[in-house]
């Protein structure tokens, strides 16, 4: 048997013995009452496969045919995967420090090949020649960044490209807030980086009929445009559905109104630096009444970037403006991932495509993500570990790899030997993303 097993895995069966995990009493009950079922237990995320509201479909369809938007097909493909590739801006200390890198090697290098006293003017073009060279090795090894110009084209492309998979995300994401607070009724909506309406569309699903203000800022005109006109069903003569919908290019600096959800959703990439970065969010989590929700892709990058926001936030002193992780992570401590620095926490999402202009195809988007809420964590929350790796289902046991509230990953093998019926069933019937409902 033990052959059998991975290193990592023999550790985690070892830990069994030392690490007592069973269903959280609070909820065992509902469990042998049949209100709760392992396979559809309380900690589940309840979003499987997202598509988009069929009344977006067709404006989406109708602008796409309107724009002649087939010959973008290739641009748009492109244009996703330079999206789903993109590093951070380099910051200037990163740079002057890899430069003086470079330059040392290459001068220590060029220097011990002569064997002669060199004269001035030698000297003058041994000089010229080391940076010329530092400096071409410094395009191939640093990032070249640049902020995205969306004019309309673009905006077309980025519609074909990314509607759908964000869309997905970010229902799958407010699910989160839906799920663990059912009587939660937010009535305003804040959406930094508000791109093609994607996040209007989602708290919408979410909270059909609750949210009475909606706020977003976008710097291209031409996406702010191309969101309104979705809302209107594609067509410039049709009335604005929502009374309080109020369109901006920039962040308003006045924290005087807030609301109730603020979203950031993969937008902090077009800032220039970690200094403009930590601005945005502090002004954005001035403007949150109840939550802030950061969504980056699923890389490396993508994850430093939500790591940042929720490092920044956890910070705050201030008792008035003082906040916890709702979600994904079950407490408050360094996220153990991060300091693994060895692979993104992030999860999966499927979604349908557009089916524009072919058919409908089943993808799925990875993302990382963090839920803030303003104020002390409940004495009442349970706490429970996300799994945040794929489980690993076998004959006879699960492993599953989770995030405690300890701020540890763990890796746990559930055996049918080991533990009692619904502590196993739960955690063979849980999927990536989910929240375990043990203690």
């Amino acid at each position: 048997m033990y052959r059998r097993l991975r290193y990592s895995q023999l550790s985690a069966f070892y830990a069994n013995y030392a690490t007592k995990v069973e269903i959280d009493a609070n909820i065992r009950d509902g469990f042998e009452s049949q209100r709760y079922k392992p396979r559809n237990h309380p900690g589940r995320t309840k979003v499987k496969v997202a598509t988009i509201p069929m009344a977006i479909q067709k404006a989406i369809k109708i602008v796409l045919d309107d724009n002649d938007a087939k010959m973008y097909l290739e641009e748009s493909e492109k244009l996703a995967n330079y999206l789903n590739s993109r590093h951070l801006p380099p910051e200037d200390g990163e740079i002057d420090e890899k430069t003086a890198k470079i330059y040392s090697s290459v001068s220590q290098n060029y220097y011990s090949k002569l064997n002669k006293e060199l004269t001035e003017e030698e000297k003058y073009k041994s000089d010229k020649y080391i940076q010329s060279k530092v400096f071409n090795i410094l395009k191939k090894n640093v990032y070249a960044w640049g902020n995205i110009s969306y004019d309309k084209p673009t905006c077309l492309q980025y519609l074909i490209a990314r509607a759908a998979p964000e869309y997905a995300v970010l229902l799958r994401v407010l699910d989160e807030i839906k799920r663990k607070l059912p009587d939660y009724k937010p009535r305003s909506f804040f959406d930094f980086g508000s791109g093609v309406g994607t996040g209007t569309w989602a708290v919408n699903t979410v909270w059909t009929g609750d949210i009475f203000e909606y706020f977003t800022v976008d710097t291209s005109q031409h996406m702010n445009d191309l969101a309104r006109l979705l809302l209107c069903h594609g067509k410039d003569n049709v009335e604005m559905p929502y009374k309080a919908y109020f369109q901006r290019q920039f962040l308003p600096a006045s924290s005087d109104i807030k609301y109730n959800v603020v979203l950031s959703a993969f937008s902090f990439f077009e800032l220039p630096s970690m200094k403009s970065r930590l601005e945005t969010i502090q002004k954005l989590w001035n403007k949150t009444e109840d939550f802030l929700i950061i969504i980056e892709q699923g890389t490396n990058a993508g994850f430093r970037v939500v790591n940042e926001a929720r490092e920044f936030v956890l910070s705050v002193t201030d008792e008035q403006n003082k906040g916890y992780v709702f979600a994904p992570c079950p407490n408050d401590q360094i996220c153990p991932r991060f300091l693994e620095q060895k692979t993104p926490c992030n999860f999966l999402m499927k979604y349908e495509t557009l089916g524009y202009p072919s058919k409908v195809e089943l993808f799925g988007e990875l993302f990382s993500y963090v839920i803030l809420r303003k104020g002390e964590r409940p004495a009442n929350d349970p706490q429970w570990p996300r799994v945040v790796r794929a489980p690993l289902v076998r004959s006879g046991h699960t492993i599953c790899r989770l995030c405690t509230k300890e701020g540890e990953l763990k890796e746990i093998i559930f055996s049918k030997s080991k533990f009692d019926q619904t502590t196993y069933r739960c955690a063979r019937s849980s999927n990536w993303g989910d929240e375990l409902p043990v203690k």
